[in-house]
């Protein structure tokens, strides 16, 4: 029985690097954004206004590719509110993106009840988000954020905001554009990817999981990959013991969360993040 087991969760490591898909896009787009000295827990809003979107645009025009760039419309017009207040007038970083979060939940919801959206969506002819999920978005944001001179300033936008205090408002606009773009993604995948339409709260907290992974990855490209692996390997294990096991489905739904935060305890004192977090 063992065997069986860790061979059928063998086989489901790539159907887990599909399903992680979205998580690392938002991953990469909140460490960027934190690199520049934001904390956006409204990734999650972002996130599900983009699924919403791409699920619109889509249905409307009967294109996936449009329905991705609708997807990082809705998300670049929900970080536009997000940095009006937090970039421009300066209001709490944390209660904005709470704030964002309960807006977009209630909103989407409302708004998808109401659009009724039930014919069929079209689909994916290949899957092209994937390896530019894990391979071409990892080396490009690792080149941009420590092989040039803008990465170095979006980096100094985090850690001493003095020393750019010219640009940093620019340079975390910029950052922040970078995540929309990336959780746009996250969120059409979602919603044109890995399923065949938006659902309401369909992100489940991958937004939050996001926000975990970038401390255990100690705000590095290779530690957001890292993460982001070990938490679908926990969701592959999961799914497999639901359908080997007698436990709990309820006991086995919680296996990734809790793992989530038995990595948050034990990195949590030990990494630096940058100064200027949050300020």
């Amino acid at each position: 029985m063992f065997d069986g087991t860790v061979k059928a969760i063998a086989d489901a490591i790539p159907l887990a690097i599909v399903a992680s898909t979205p998580l690392l896009l938002a991953v990469q787009g909140e460490l960027a954004v934190q690199r520049s000295g934001i904390i956006n827990l409204g990734i999650e809003g972002m996130m599900l206004a983009a699924a919403l979107a791409a699920a619109f645009t889509a249905h409307a025009t009967a294109s996936v590719a449009a329905g991705f760039l609708g997807g990082i419309a809705g998300a670049a017009l929900v970080a536009l509110l997000f940095g009006l207040f937090v970039i421009v007038l300066k209001a709490d970083q944390i209660v904005t993106g709470t704030a964002i979060n309960l807006l977009a939940a209630g909103a989407t919801a409302f708004i998808y009840r109401e659009l009724h959206l039930t014919s069929a969506l079209p689909r994916l002819a290949f899957d092209p988000i994937v390896p530019l999920a894990w391979i071409v978005f990892p080396v490009a944001l690792a080149l941009l954020l420590w092989n040039t001179s803008f990465g170095l300033r979006l980096r100094a936008a985090g850690e001493n905001p003095d020393a750019i205090a010219s640009s940093v408002r620019s340079h975390r606009a910029l950052a922040l554009l970078i995540e929309a773009v990336l959780a746009g993604l996250a969120g059409a995948y979602l919603s044109l990817g890995l399923s065949s339409g938006f659902a309401e709260n369909m992100t489940s907290g991958r937004g939050f999981i996001a926000l975990s992974i970038v401390i255990f990855g100690r705000w590095k490209v290779k530690g957001a990959l890292a993460g982001t692996a070990i938490f679908g390997l926990a969701a592959v294990t999961q799914y497999t013991l639901q359908a080997s096991s007698g436990l709990s489905y309820h006991l086995l739904l919680a296996v990734p969360y809790v793992l989530t935060l038995l990595i948050l305890c034990g990195v949590a004192g030990r990494v630096r993040a940058p100064e200027s977090l949050g300020r």
